[in-house]
Parts: C-alpha cells; structure tokens; sequence
C-alpha cells in the first residue's frame, strides 16, 4: 500500500459500495475518518482501562496478600469473560451498528474500573476483573466499523490500523498506571491508597471517550445504522421497495478492485423473511460455525491475539521476578509489548493487502503462514534468551512484533470468509483471541514458578498452529491450489 493511500486528498469513494477506497489519516472528517479515529481510539481506551491492573500488580499482590497462583487466577479472569461478551457482541453490531455498541460498552466497563478500588479480598478482585473484561468486546465494533466505512481494497490495512492502534493501550497502560500511582504515592498518599485512586483515571477516560462516541460518529457511509447497506461476499446489495407488495428488489453487484463493477443477479425476496433471518441470532452463529474456515481463523486468533493477552498480564512482573526489577522499570520495559503495535498489527494489514494485490488471497493465507510460523520461533527463542536483561528485550520485541502482525493478517482474511454475517464471524474469531488468553494465561499459571517454560509452552504451540493455514479455503482458494 502506498503512502497516497495512506493521506489521500480528497478521500476516494467507490461509487457502488460507498466505501473508502484509501484512508487519510490527517483527517477527521465526516463519515469515514471520524469513524476510523474513534474505532481506534475506543478500543485503544478500553484495553487501557481493561489492562489497568497488571501494570500495577507487584503493588496489589502485596497490598492484598496474594499469592502466585491468585495472582495468575486474577489474569485468567480479565480475559475469560470477554469470552462470551465477544461472542454476544457480535450479532448485536449487527443488529445497532458499532457506534453504540462501542459507546455502550465502554461507560459500562467504566463501572467495575471505578469500583475496583474498593477491593479488600482476593474474591473482590476475581468479581471485579471479570466485569472489566466487557472492555475486551468493543474489539468487535471496532473491527465492523471500519469494515463497513473502507472498501475491499484497503480494508485489510483499514482493520489493521484500527485494531492495532487500539492493542497499543496494552502498552499505553505499562506507562500510564506507573505514572499516576507514583505520582499519588509522591504526592503523600500510601500503596494501599495509592492504587485505588489511580483507578479512577482510566474509568474516567473510558466513560468520556465511550459518550463522545454515541454523539460526534456516524455508523456507516450513510449515516445512521438502519440506512446502511447489506453486503454479502464481497458483493453490494442495493435495495429498491416496491411499495405495492412489500417486497423488495435487490441488485448484487460484484466489485472487482480493477475492474467496473459487474451485474451478476437480480431477485426479488420477501422483506419481512429477510429482515427475520438477518436478525436471527441463533442462525447466524449456526452458519458461521459451520464453516470450518471460521474454526481454523478462531484458532489462529488464538495463537496471536490470545498469546498477546496472556503476555500483556504477565510481561511486567515477570521482568521483575525474573531479572529482579522493581515495579516502574519492570513495566516500562513491558510496556515496549504493546506499543509495538504502533506500526505492527498495521503492518500485517499492509502486507496482506500488498499480497492480495500480486496474488490475491493466496497471497494473504502466505502472509497469515509466515507471521504465525515466525511468531512460534521466536517465542521459542525467547525461552532461551532469558541469560540477561538486553537480549531478552530484543528477542521479546521480535516475537512482539509476529505476534501482533499476525492479528493484523488474520483480520485481513475474515472480511472475506462470509460478509453477509461478518458482525457474528468478528465476535466468533475474536472470542477465539479471548479463549487462548484463557488457556495460555492458565499455561502461564501451571507454570507460575517456572514461567520461561510457559513461553516454550506458548512457542510450540503457536508453531503448530501456523500448518493450519494450508486447510483455508476462502473464495474457493486454498494456499497451495492451483486455481
């Protein structure tokens, strides 16, 4: 993708779709860019808010007198709930659009945030940080919005940048907890106090941010959600009412990104079955999971998103015990993790779009292959970089890296699976991210006195996985066809 892409002036609109055909980032205008900005901005807020703890958890340990294993069951909650907030979410953007589900979802994970200061026990915190995780579902909205607002040809990087920009409050949180914990503790208030009130902060944030989006966004090209138009499998459906009886026309339109948009079908169907079958939750889940490609993607999100969370809730005090750190260099070396994802989740996107422009979607599954097989290596070599500090930061951002260009790739792929159900497709392969965060977060507590084996574990695993992209079939292509 090239720079003009990137900073297009004025910002080109397919004619057909309605969407974006590139991105500017420069701006915040009005349907798409606005849209663009918030979708990363809400889900950049909501993991700060979400990851809030973990940067401060050498201080909450003590402060509640927890052990390893609490300690690790703590993580294991944050991320297990947004399990099924994930997989609920999804059809409700389909159903409200992503710009009310973001806000909402964001002012109610300001409530726990805010509570949590309130906790005394081990129970409390396990409550706590099982509400917060609602935060971890606004993934979802952020993914549909900008797959709604940006064409084909640049959706891939359009998701990307979003999702990454928004994973990068993972690292935003390492810096941003520290800093006011510390300036509280400076400013003359206890550890036990200290930690409480720095709650406050991104509860705040995540309710402003979460309102902003509700009043100053729109939800699609054409303004509010009931005027969007439906798209199915990389076509564009536009409707015509026939006011005589009821039903409506609908003209599908193939988009070729070099080519004129071709006439492929014209029926007629019963609006009210249709309106029923796209308001059936229950079906769209059902035809979601039968498509084995949804599976696989579910378990590839797994491997890199879930590996993502489980390192995001360890990473700090893992510095700490492991090369005997206090709590500020701990996090701020752990805080280099997330903030990767500055440019490399967007890379992944860019990269499978380039790939997709020479080879189309074989070039995507190569591109999903490699960043998921080199991810597996270095989490291996991780493993044996522990030695001293300095090699183990820099293999911790290479794997870093593979692992956050990963979530990008496969993002790049699941517009494409089944558009007619994307909303539902996204909360599934997203939830997927949240159950391997379940299972390597408690990979990551077997191991709670050995956690350099975890990370061998989580290598091993991942490198496995990655075999799994030459069994995708999308758009009847598969990696090694010949079609």
């Amino acid at each position: 993708m090239g720079i003009k892409q990137l900073f297009a002036r004025p910002l080109p609109v397919d004619k057909v779709t309605e969407k974006a055909t590139a991105i500017n980032l420069a701006s915040g205008a009005r349907p798409y860019m606005r849209a663009f900005h918030f979708s990363w901005l809400g889900f950049l807020t909501a993991f700060t808010g979400w990851f809030a703890i973990p940067p401060l958890l050498v201080t909450i340990t003590e402060d509640l007198n927890l052990s390893k294993d609490q300690e690790a069951s703590s993580n294991i909650a944050a991320v297990s709930s947004t399990i099924l907030f994930r997989i609920l979410v999804g059809p409700l953007t389909d159903r409200i659009g992503p710009k009310r589900v973001m806000g909402l979802l964001l002012m109610l994970g300001a409530i726990p945030i805010g509570l949590s200061g309130l906790v005394t026990t081990f129970d409390g915190l396990i409550a706590v940080r099982i509400f917060i995780g609602i935060l971890g579902a606004t993934f979802v909205p952020c993914q549909a919005w900008t797959t709604h607002m940006f064409n084909r040809n640049i959706v891939g990087s359009a998701n990307a940048l979003a999702g990454g920009w928004g994973n990068m409050g993972g690292g935003l949180t390492y810096i941003l907890m520290p800093l006011v914990f510390g300036g509280l503790v400076g400013g003359g208030l206890s550890n036990h106090v200290a930690w409480r009130v720095a709650m406050v902060i991104p509860a705040c944030l995540c309710f402003i941010v979460g309102i902003s989006c509700l009043l100053f966004v729109d939800d699609c090209p054409q303004g509010k959600w009931r005027n969007h138009n439906l798209n199915v499998g990389g076509t564009d459906v536009t409707n015509e009412k026939n006011e005589k009886n009821e039903k409506e026309v609908q003209t599908v339109i193939i988009t070729d990104d070099s080519k004129e948009p071709k006439l492929v079908e014209e029926k007629q169907i019963d609006k009210k079955e249709h309106d029923k079958s796209v308001k059936s939750i229950m079906q769209k889940f059902g035809l979601a999971l039968k498509n084995h490609n949804v599976i696989i993607l579910m378990i590839m999100y797994a491997c890199s998103f879930g590996v993502e969370l489980a390192v995001d809730n360890v990473i700090g005090i893992f510095f700490a015990s492991q090369f005997g750190l206090d709590q500020h260099a701990s996090s701020y070396i752990g805080s280099s993790f997330g903030l990767m994802n500055i440019f490399s989740r967007a890379s992944g996107g860019f990269i499978s779009d380039y790939a997709n422009s020479k080879m189309g979607i074989r070039g995507r599954l190569l591109i999903q292959f490699l960043c998921l097989f080199f991810e597996g290596v270095f989490l291996i070599v991780f493993r044996y970089s522990l030695g001293s500090l300095a090699p183990a930061i820099v293999v911790l951002i290479i794997f870093s890296y593979f692992t956050q260009a990963c979530c990008g790739t496969s993002f790049g792929i699941v517009p494409f699976v089944d558009p007619a159900i994307m909303g539902a497709i996204s909360g599934l392969v997203g939830a997927g991210g949240n159950i391997g965060g379940f299972f390597f977060n408690y990979v990551f507590k077997w191991y709670a006195y050995d956690k350099p084996t975890g990370f061998l574990v989580l290598g091993i695993a991942v490198l496995a996985v990655s075999f799994t992209t030459f069994a995708l079939r999308i758009e009847q292509i598969m990696l090694l066809s010949r079609k």
